[in-house]
């Protein structure tokens, strides 16, 4: 066994040339396992014969240099001539290992040192109780990666474990590297990036962009909003009506409202008691009505009839209504006023102007009026 642990010293010597020609290997980090075999030469006392088993182990390397592992070593049918019995024997340690990468000046080969701790288990054929002991472990060796993620090592460990004597373990290990290997020259990791867009083609790029959507050949600001130049709240692109004074309160096209006002037309129509029937001598005042409308073409009006209180209040509201519609009817009729421009309403008796409780009041409030909006 010792000849096979020599030869396999020598492999990782002749191995260390494997990879002259290529860059240093700057840092090592990450998990990494591996495999193999030992021969446990126990201290005399222990009256126990060498023997080979099989191992494996589970670590961390920090760094190129620093690494710490756990191990597990199963020695089976070593003969213990003090109480006439085989045992097996299981080995559990926990080591920290400082690797030397300047020694040889090859950072994929080079000599370890580790110290350690841990527990013998004699499991006793029938007949004898197991046994236990403890141990701090030192050990030296060398270790060889044959690519970035392959590796070997051989190795001596030499085991105090007190009053049970000293025990030494010669191993050869093949492991697997699974953490990350950095080279000197390498090309450091780039992330591909992601091409920078312009979704809507106003020239400022989405991750900019406070106003994504907008309009082709709409003029935008650097956050990609449409400009708004006389601050009207209707861009630019949209308003038909560009440079209105600000505070002018616009429509959705940018343009000034004007402000509306509610006029009440000149028009002198005083019914007799229960008629509604246009008379010949109310038709020059209904002609003021058609002439404001023919000035204004884009004013409406409103006819409103009214009553006086003679009368129940349900016989008024129809006869209202009926003398609204007859001023309507002649404007539409007889000034060929389009109808879409005029509505009736009446009011029966709701809205007096004079005291109804005098013949003079009541001849006032029997009336229709025309109401219109216009522009201040």
């Amino acid at each position: 066994m010792k000849k096979k642990l020599i030869a396999a010293a020598c492999m990782l010597a002749l191995g260390s040339t494997a990879y002259a020609g290529e860059s240093e290997v700057k840092d090592r980090h990450g998990f990494y396992s591996y495999i193999g075999i030992h021969q446990l030469d126990l201290d005399v006392a222990r009256e126990t014969n060498e023997r080979v088993g099989g191992n494996f182990g589970l670590g961390w390397a920090f760094n190129k240099n620093w690494q710490i592992e756990g191990l597990y070593n199963y020695t089976d049918d070593a003969f213990n001539s003090a109480v006439g019995a085989r045992t097996d024997i299981e080995t559990y340690g926990l080591d920290v290992m400082y690797n030397d990468t300047n020694w040889f000046g090859s950072t994929q080969t080079h000599p370890f040192v580790k110290v350690g701790y841990g527990k013998h288990e004699d499991k006793y054929d029938v007949y004898h109780e197991d046994f236990e002991d403890e141990f701090y472990k030192v050990g030296l060796g060398i270790q060889h990666f044959a690519n970035d993620n392959v590796f070997m090592r051989v190795g001596l460990d030499f085991l105090d474990s007190g009053e049970r004597g000293d025990d030494k373990n010669a191993y050869f290990n093949i492991g697997y590297f699974f953490g990350e290997t950095v080279r000197a020259g390498a090309a450091p990791k780039v992330e591909p990036k992601e091409e920078a867009k312009d979704s809507d083609g106003d020239g400022v790029l989405d991750a900019d962009d406070r106003c994504p959507g907008t309009p082709a050949g709409a003029a935008v600001d650097a956050y990609g909003c449409a400009l708004d130049s006389d601050g009207d709240g209707v861009a630019d692109y949209k308003d038909a009506c560009p440079n209105t004074e600000a505070g002018a309160q616009v429509d959705e096209k940018g343009c000034k409202i004007q402000p509306k006002e509610e006029v009440v037309v000149d028009m002198r129509l005083n019914f007799a008691v229960d008629k509604y029937a246009i008379k010949p001598e109310m038709v020059s005042e209904i002609a003021k009505v058609a002439e404001f409308l023919r000035q204004y073409p884009d004013v409406n009006a409103q006819i409103q009839g009214h009553t006086d209180s003679t009368g129940s209040n349900k016989y008024n509201q129809g006869l209202s209504e009926r003398r609204a519609n007859s001023v309507k009817d002649y404007l539409i009729n007889n000034f060929g006023i389009d109808a879409s421009r005029l509505s009736a309403v009446g009011y029966g008796e709701e809205r007096p102007i004079a005291d109804n409780a005098t013949e003079e009041g009541r001849a006032l409030n029997r009336r229709a009026e025309a109401h219109a909006e216009t522009m201040k």
